[in-house]
C-alpha cells in the first residue's frame, strides 16, 4: 500500500487468477496499470463490493443458470397468446410439459443450491412457494387422441397454467429474485468450484444473506487492515509480504491449494506454520472463480503473465468467445475453441515478438490440471487455424461418452504429443463400419495436416512439405478407382488392415511388401513418393496414413478435392 492506493503485483498462477477475477468484477476502468506486472486500486473501490461481486457472476453466467431458463420463457407464453394459441400443438404441449416439471418446479423444489433461505430473503418468496405448489402439468394425451379432440379443453387449461406462470415469472425477474435466486445458482454451480468451507459456503454459517456473509467476511476485514496503523504486526503475509498481526488467516479456504494449519502442521516447514495471509491476499482469492471462464464442470484460465494487459486481454477473449458468442449452444468443447481464437489473436499482433512459453490451467473433474504452450504449440495452432475450425463438431462416441475430435487434438497439442495414435483409430473406425462416428476422411486428413505441422516443428519431417501428404491421400483415393475398376474392390479392406498393421507396428518392409504386390496387381507403377518413407518412422506414417485414407475414402473427386 502507498499514497496511490493498494498494489498488487503478479506472482504464481492462482495468484493471477484471482487478480484477473478482481479486474473483472471492479472492472477495468478503476484499476490503474502501474508497469507490466503491477495494478493499483483505490480504497474506495471496496465499497458495495459484495454487490459488485455478484453481479458480476449473474451477468456472466446467467444463460446457463436455472433462474434465467425460467424467466426466458417468458417470451413463449407472449408469442402463443398473440396468435391466440394457432400454433399450439403436440411439440408446444410436450415442451410446455417439460418446462414445468423438469424447468420450473425442479428449480424451485430442488434444495441442491440450498434456495429455502433465499425465499425467506424475498418480499414474495411465500408468493412463489404456493405457486409452485398451484402449478401442474397438463394431462397428457392418450394414444388414441389427437389434440384437434380436445384442444379447447388443453388450451383451456394452458390458459390457467400461464397465469400462474407468468406470477411466477415476475417473481423471479423481481431485484430480490435476481439477487437470491441467481445468486444462489453461482454460489453452488460457479463459485464453489474454487473455495469453499467459509462464508455461504460453510454449512454452519448463521448469516443467511450471502452477500452480508461475503461482505463480513471477505470485504470488511479488508478495509479495516487497509485503515488500520500497522505498528503492531509482527508477522508477514505469505503471498505479498505485507505486515499482519497474527496467522490466522491462511489459505485452507481453497479447493485443492490449502490445508487446514491446525491440523496439518506437516504441510509446513519444521511443523511451524508460516502460511499466514493479509485480508487484501484472502480477498483477492475469493476472486479466483471470476478470472477462470467455466462451461458446466470444466474451466480454463491462460497465465500469460508477460504483462498485465496480455493476462487481461487473452483470459477477456476466452470468456467472450466461450459464452457471449456462443449463447445458444454453450458447450465444453467452446473453451478449447475460444482459446484457440484467444491465442490466434494475440499471435497474429506479436509478429516481430517472440512469444514465450504460455502456462494452461485447466479445471476438469474438480482438479486442476496444468500444461505448458510453447512457441512450438503456438506456432501450430497458427499454422493449422483452418483445419482445427473443420474439427469443431466432429466425434465419435465409445461406450456411454462421447469424445470431440477437436478437444482430443488440443489436448495432444497441449502434452506436445503427436496425432499418429488417434488418426490410427479414426481410421479403424471408420473401416471397421463402427455406428456413432461423427466425422470423414476429410477430418482424418485434417488431423494429417494438423500432426505434420507439428512433427515439422520439433524438426522430424523437415522434407516432407503439405503437399506431399495430399499427393499421398490422392495416390490411395486413385489406387481405390484402379481396384474398383478391376472389380476387386472387395480386396480393398483387407488391404487396408494389413497396411494399418505395419503402420502399427513402424514395420515399413511389411508396408512396401504389400504395396509392391499390390501395384503389381494393378499393373501401374509405384509413385516414387513412397521412397520417402524410409527417411524416418514420422514420415512413414505420415505417408501411410494418408495414403490409407485415401484407400477408404469414398466421396468423389472434384475440382476442389473430395468434402
Amino acid at each position: 500500500m502507498n499514497d496511490t492506493g493498494i498494489e498488487l503485483t503478479l506472482k504464481e498462477w492462482l495468484y493471477n487468477v484471482g487478480i484477473v477475477g478482481f479486474v473483472n468484477i471492479v472492472g477495468k476502468d478503476n484499476i490503474t496499470i502501474v508497469d507490466n506486472s503491477t495494478i493499483s486500486f483505490s480504497k474506495e473501490v471496496l465499497h458495495g463490493f459484495e454487490n459488485k461481486y455478484f453481479d458480476y457472476f449473474i451477468n456472466t453466467y446467467e444463460k446457463i443458470l436455472p433462474w434465467y431458463k425460467i424467466i426466458s420463457y417468458e417470451s413463449e407464453i407472449t408469442r402463443l397468446e398473440n396468435n391466440d394459441f394457432d400454433t399450439f400443438d403436440e411439440k408446444t404441449l410436450e415442451q410446455l410439459n417439460t418446462y414445468i416439471k423438469k424447468v420450473v418446479k425442479k428449480s424451485i423444489k430442488d434444495d441442491k443450491e440450498r434456495k429455502k433461505p433465499a425465499y425467506k430473503l424475498m418480499e414474495n418468496g411465500a408468493e412463489l412457494l404456493r405457486l409452485e405448489k398451484k402449478l401442474d402439468i397438463i394431462p397428457s394425451l392418450k394414444k388414441s387422441e389427437t389434440l384437434e379432440d380436445k384442444k379447447q379443453d388443453i388450451i383451456s387449461e394452458v390458459k390457467i397454467q400461464f397465469e400462474i406462470l407468468k406470477r411466477i415469472i415476475r417473481c423471479c425477474q423481481s431485484y430480490e429474485g435476481r439477487r437470491y435466486l441467481a445468486g444462489k445458482s453461482i454460489i453452488y454451480n460457479i463459485i464453489n468450484k474454487a473455495w469453499g468451507r467459509v462464508c455461504f459456503l460453510n454449512p454452519q454459517t448463521k448469516e443467511k444473506d450471502m452477500y452480508v456473509d461475503f461482505k463480513n467476511h471477505f470485504v470488511t476485514p479488508t478495509e479495516d487492515y487497509i485503515n488500520e496503523e500497522d505498528r503492531k504486526r509482527k508477522y508477514h503475509c505469505f503471498i505479498c509480504d505485507r505486515t499482519i498481526r497474527n496467522l490466522n488467516l491462511n489459505l485452507s479456504f481453497l479447493n485443492q491449494i490449502g490445508f487446514d494449519t491446525s491440523r496439518k502442521s506437516s504441510h509446513v516447514w519444521n511443523f511451524t506454520n508460516d502460511v499466514g495471509i493479509c485480508p487484501i491476499c484472502r480477498l483477492i482469492y475469493s476472486c479466483v472463480p471470476a478470472g477462470f471462464t467455466y462451461v458446466y464442470d470444466r474451466g480454463l484460465f491462460v497465465n500469460d503473465s508477460t504483462t498485465i494487459d496480455n493476462l487481461l486481454r487473452v483470459n477477456d477473449n476466452i470468456k467472450l468467445s466461450t459464452l457471449q458468442q456462443n449463447d445458444t449452444t454453450v458447450r465444453s468443447v467452446n473453451t478449447y475453441f475460444a482459446l484457440t481464437k484467444a491465442i490466434q489473436e494475440q499471435f497474429s499482433g506479436k509478429v516481430k515478438y517472440e512469444l514465450a512459453d504460455i502456462q494452461i490451467v485447466r479445471y476438469e473433474n474438480e482438479t486442476y490440471r496444468f500444461n505448458v504452450l510453447s512457441r512450438l504449440t503456438l506456432s501450430v495452432l497458427n499454422q493449422s487455424k483452418e483445419a482445427m475450425s473443420k474439427l469443431l463438431n466432429t466425434g465419435f462416441r465409445e461406450g456411454n461418452t462421447n469424445f470431440n475430435l477437436y478437444e482430443i487434438v488440443m489436448k495432444k497439442l497441449f502434452n506436445n504429443e503427436n496425432l499418429f495414435t488417434i488418426i490410427h483409430k479414426l481410421i479403424i473406425y471408420k473401416l471397421s463400419n463402427v455406428t456413432n462416428l461423427y466425422y470423414n476422411i476429410s477430418h482424418v486428413n485434417r488431423l494429417l495436416e494438423i500432426n505434420t505441422n507439428f512433427l515439422r516443428g520439433i524438426g522430424r519431417m523437415e522434407g516432407l512439405i503439405k503437399e506431399d501428404v495430399k499427393l499421398a491421400n490422392d495416390f490411395g483415393y486413385y489406387f481405390r478407382k484402379a481396384y474398383q475398376k478391376k472389380k476387386s474392390d472387395n480386396k480393398l479392406p483387407g488391404i487396408s488392415y494389413k497396411l494399418l498393421n505395419a503402420l502399427k507396428t513402424n514395420n515399413i518392409n511389411m508396408f512396401m511388401d504389400v504395396l509392391l504386390n499390390c501395384y503389381s496387381y494393378i499393373k501401374e507403377q509405384v509413385p516414387k513418393l513412397f521412397l520417402q518413407v524410409f527417411t524416418n518412422d514420422e514420415t512413414f506414417k505420415t505417408i501411410g496414413y494418408a495414403f490409407v485414407a485415401g484407400i477408404i475414402d469414398n466421396s468423389s473427386k472434384n475440382g476442389e478435392g473430395r468434402e
